[in-house]
């Protein structure tokens, strides 16, 4: 191979780069090594090995008569030295895995730092050595070495990208020094490693082709991973995206309809004799009703309990208008939007805050608007009992993510104060209302409301 063309760094005659990690400084020659003594980086991202990738490049490899770059190997036993010693001190809990995976390994076998996937090629094409450097001086960087070949090559998948770049940072270096090493842009560094946060079940999803953007909304507007793993279920279940999913786990239960209680028909009391209700001054005649126990008497308890139930029945529990019961669920909708934020489509946003920018929201508007944001799971804005306090400080803050989100949150106030006024028929603005509560909440009108709207 000619110079300068061995690897992630050649230059044809461009001006020398910075050094890279992948960079040789004490690279040896050449030497064939039996493939079954070359073992695995412990630390390499991959985790999934696709049988056509691999035969892909056996493929190559026959073609080309071999490998066109040379494996970087390092030997075993100080590659256990120096990891053994290192994890004890930083990450106990990785030292049992790496025993799992290299303890066993006889004394003159090899570690691949670089090149798993062309030993297997090799494998596959029937080699029986592949040509290797010994490069211990490699060691300390086992964890990011497993980048290179794999990002330029087979890309990994975000998880696996996730852990390589989180095993770089594990070993001391900065999103920064790890980006210029891989010619990643560091945000792009940054957003995969925050996916390691997600349940495990969802970065498995992840590897098995869920999008990052859904992954990311996960984390966004979830906060705990409980909450995530039930928003992913649901997306699994009912076939939505992720936002949906997250509001419907945010969204606090319907509140429940009242019923009636059902009403057992009253036991009447058993007629009383007529010679029973005399006088207690009437004197006995000597009749049976007059030697009758005197208890028989009274009023029975019988009647009372009749009278009541009968008061009972006069008065059933009233069950909420439609119209109120939902104003109850656009209210429970709204505060689940605002609890996701503000919405990434501002051509959206702009279509609901206008018509609330010019009907000038009256006081009780703000008060709804204020009511919402600090009675968040998470409480929105400052700390401010006082509507007006409030809103006074949000505006002085300068933070524009959080006036937007107010705004939102008072637009969307004047749009429910217009739809639960049963005294006006709903027109545009009302369509647009709840068109936007479906949209963002995957809000469902009620029979009434679509009455109220036309059928639509």
């Amino acid at each position: 191979m000619a110079a300068g063309a061995s690897g992630p760094t050649m230059t044809f005659g461009r001006k020398k780069k910075t050094r890279s990690i992948w960079d040789d400084p004490d690279a040896t020659e050449v030497i064939d090594i039996p493939l079954e003594q070359l073992h695995p980086n412990p630390f390499n991202p991959r985790l999934v090995f696709r049988d056509e990738d691999i035969d892909e490049l056996t493929a190559s490899i026959k073609a080309e008569g071999g490998v066109l770059q040379d494996l970087s190997v390092a030997e075993v036993e100080p590659f256990l030295e120096y990891w053994r010693a290192r994890l004890a001190e930083t990450q106990p809990e990785k030292l049992e895995e790496l025993e799992e995976k290299l303890g066993s390994v006889p004394a003159g076998d090899y570690v691949t730092l670089i090149g798993h996937n062309r030993k297997l090629a090799l494998e596959r094409a029937g080699a029986d050595t592949a040509p290797c450097k010994v490069t211990n001086s490699k060691i300390p960087r086992a964890r990011l070495l497993g980048l290179p070949e794999n990002m330029r090559r087979i890309p990994l998948n975000p998880i696996e990208e996730a852990l390589g770049f989180q095993g770089a940072l594990d070993d001391g270096m900065l999103q920064a020094e790890v980006a210029a090493q891989t010619g990643c842009k560091q945000p792009h560094i940054s957003r995969r490693v925050k996916l390691l946060k997600l349940p495990t079940e969802v970065q498995k999803a992840v590897m098995d082709g869920l999008a990052v953007s859904e992954a990311e909304t996960l984390l966004d507007r979830l906060t705990t991973p409980e909450q995530q793993l039930q928003a992913w279920l649901v997306m699994k279940e009912e076939g939505i995206k992720a936002a949906f999913a997250a509001a419907k786990v945010l969204s606090p239960p319907a509140p429940a309809t009242p019923t009636a209680k059902p009403k057992t028909k009253a036991k009447s009391a058993p007629p009383v004799p007529q010679q029973q209700k005399r006088s207690p001054e009437e004197p006995s005649d000597g009749s049976p009703a007059a030697d009758a126990d005197p208890e028989e008497t009274k009023p029975s308890n019988n009647e009372g309990e009749a009278s009541d139930q009968q008061t009972e029945q006069t008065s059933p529990e009233t069950k909420p208008s439609p119209s109120a019961e939902a104003a109850q669920l656009r209210a429970q909708a709204c505060r689940t939007l605002l609890e996701l934020g503000v919405p990434s489509n501002p051509r959206e946003t702009l279509r609901l805050l206008a018509p609330a920018l010019l009907a000038a929201p009256n006081k009780a508007a703000r008060e709804t608007a204020h009511e919402w944001l600090r009675s968040a799971a998470k409480p929105i804005g400052p700390d401010a009992a006082r509507p007006e306090t409030y809103f006074a400080e949000v505006s002085a803050s300068g933070d524009a993510r959080l006036t937007a989100h107010v705004a939102l949150a008072v637009a969307l106030a004047v749009a429910e104060q217009r739809a639960a006024n049963d005294s006006r028929p709903w027109d545009a603005q009302d369509r647009d209302y709840l068109a936007h509560l479906k949209s963002a909440v995957n809000y469902q009108p009620t029979d009434w409301e679509l009455d109220r709207l036309g059928g639509k």
